[in-house]
């Protein structure tokens, strides 16, 4: 079924809540690989209201070229109206995009994504076929080993934990990956591997853990999201940095 972005635009943004500690994270999280890689040619599938290039060029990161490939009509202007330099938005969904400015990026992000589009496979072999010798492709994913999950599904709230919840079906999310499943993914397109992790132990749902950022304090969800990378088996979101099979980069 296709993925319908202006529902899916309002529900996020209805629904934004909780979820702006988790997009702080995930750019924490991108922000240190960002500075690990320093790529001159960045790709990004998706930006929401929030952009990664912001953080990343307040903390004096630069580049060459950051394209932004983005379906939603308010998201995309939200990048196009930026400021930043060296910015191009694509407005349309990846897969459709089959542009030569794509190709050969150093680094293609594909952030808190993977997971709702209709077909994996198909943006997998989307991003592959833009991917270079030296081209590392970043994927940040929910994870279904959260520590969340595992508590409802002690709590028998849910019999699997790759169940789809409310706020899933809500968001168009058809799946929930586990780190086995997601590089098994990768695998069947022949992308392996170099570098993979974990970020920030979520115990309770979005909707319970809410109220509770003001009163835990920044430390407390700071040290939430070392214990995710400390301890990624039971991580809100997992990531994994992937490589076509025959690219000689390193593993860190």
């Amino acid at each position: 079924m296709a993925k319908s972005i202006k529902s899916y635009t309002e529900e996020y943004m209805k629904d934004y809540g909780f979820e702006a500690e988790m997009v702080r994270y995930r750019r924490e999280l991108l922000l240190e690989r960002l500075a690990h890689y320093a790529p001159r040619k960045v790709v990004e599938l998706g930006c929401g209201t929030d952009l990664q290039a912001t953080g990343y060029h307040a903390q004096g990161g630069e580049w060459d070229h950051w394209i932004v490939v983005e379906p939603s009509l308010e998201f995309a202007d939200c990048a196009r109206h930026c400021g930043l330099p060296n910015m191009m938005v694509i407005q349309d969904f990846f897969e459709n995009v089959g542009s030569e400015v794509l190709a050969n990026p150093n680094l293609l992000l594909c952030s808190g994504l993977l997971h709702e589009v209709p077909d994996a496979d198909l943006l997998i072999e989307a991003m592959r076929a833009q991917m270079g010798p030296e081209t590392v492709l970043h994927v940040n994913v929910p994870n279904a080993r959260s520590m969340h999950r595992q508590l409802a599904q002690a709590m028998g709230l849910i019999e699997d934990l790759k169940s789809i919840s409310p706020r899933n079906a809500a968001l168009q999310q058809p799946r929930v990956f586990d780190m086995q499943s997601l590089v098994a993914q990768f695998a069947r397109h022949s992308l392996k591997v170099v570098h993979s992790g974990g970020y920030f132990v979520k115990p309770f749902t979005h909707q319970q853990m809410e109220p509770l950022v003001r009163h835990l304090g920044r430390d407390v969800m700071d040290g939430l999201f070392a214990l995710g990378k400390k301890e990624p088996d039971i991580a809100s979101e997992i990531y994994v940095e992937v490589v076509i099979e025959s690219a000689d980069i390193p593993t860190d």
